[in-house]
């Protein structure tokens, strides 16, 4: 059975998806394994990033002016 009449798709369109495939299967190959890498080292960071001292805000508004 012809798998091209049977998918309704063309040549140029098999090629393309074949293309597609493997480019997912070489972002899968190379940037998986980087993950859990980059996922520890976000949570350390975050671990271990010192916590600034948040200021008020510096201005007041003219509401809270008691000599009004």
């Amino acid at each position: 059975m012809n798998r091209r009449a049977t998918l309704g798709m063309s040549i140029a369109e098999l090629v393309m998806a074949r293309i597609g495939h493997a480019v997912a299967a070489l972002c899968l190959l190379f940037v998986l394994p980087i993950l859990p890498f980059l996922a520890v080292a976000g949570a350390v960071s975050a671990l271990l990033r010192p916590e600034t001292d948040r200021p008020g805000p510096s201005y007041r508004p003219v509401w809270t002016d008691e000599r009004a």
